[in-house]
């Protein structure tokens, strides 16, 4: 089968699920369909953790463009919108996000730049006093940061679990930050109503070897104090630079020094 008969196939996005039928076995699918952990259930509803990999390749030819995460009945439903390139090298992302009481679905959506979108769903179930999408936004806007807004670091796994990286090898670099995330939602009468401004983090953009290798577009729906890691191909010697930027216009940069031994 050609690509471009399997991209008219595929259409609208290919699902996990048993209505799936032959599909799911394919080795198309296997790379492909994104793989979702997320926890059947959890007690915080503001901080569940996400993480979603793939085994399909990330060359210039054949590689994931964008990466979605969504809860449809969430009054925030976009959870993230990750836009990748081959320097990634994998699809590797986690992080923790605000999800509403009950039970829901969250469905992760990978685009490829030959085979269309691909889609994995699971469920989760929070309690229904556990919610985590109501809050307001503290105050920010001064000459200064807040107690509760601090820059962000950079961390590589690797690094810190045996001291040294190497040329063309896969790591992972995470980017934490103490930073408030605020839907500025409040839940009257069983509704959502918006009663101030927002706060969150709203764009995440990564350069590494002279070029931005990722972007990823946030939302109020990201948890408090985000920690999101993350894959790079370690090509080149140099400074890996995050850029984030939150709603209110404010930026915050840091830069951690990748060497090769």
């Amino acid at each position: 089968m050609t690509s471009a008969a399997v991209g008219l196939w595929i259409r609208p996005a290919w699902g996990d699920g048993a209505r799936d039928g032959p599909r799911r076995s394919s080795s198309l699918a296997r790379d492909h369909r994104p793989v979702l952990h997320l926890p059947e259930t959890t007690r915080n509803g503001a901080k569940v953790p996400i993480l979603v990999e793939m085994a399909h390749p990330m060359t210039e030819d054949h590689h994931i463009t964008r990466v979605q995460v969504v809860n449809a009945t969430d009054p925030v439903p976009l959870k993230g919108d990750f836009h990748l390139t081959p320097g990634n090298g994998r699809v590797y992302l986690a992080f923790q996000a605000r999800m509403h009481g009950g039970a829901s679905e969250v469905s992760v959506t990978a685009e490829c730049n030959r085979h269309g979108e691909w889609s994995t769903t699971r469920t989760i179930e929070i309690p229904a006093d556990a919610g985590g999408c109501a809050g307001t936004a503290p105050s920010e806007g001064g000459p200064t940061l807040p107690d509760d807004i601090r820059g962000p670091a950079i961390r590589i796994a690797e690094l810190v679990e045996r001291g040294r990286l190497r040329r063309g090898e896969l790591v992972h670099a995470s980017v934490k930050m103490r930073h408030p995330s605020r839907t500025g939602l409040a839940l009257r009468d069983g509704r959502f109503v918006q009663e101030s401004e927002p706060l969150h983090l709203e764009e995440l953009e990564v350069h590494y070897g002279g070029q931005r290798v990722s972007r990823f577009s946030l939302t109020p729906a990201l948890a408090d104090d985000p920690f999101i890691t993350f894959c790079l191909l370690a090509r080149v010697e140099g400074p890996l630079t995050v850029l984030l930027t939150n709603n209110r216009g404010r930026r915050f940069e840091a830069t951690h020094d990748l060497r090769f031994s």
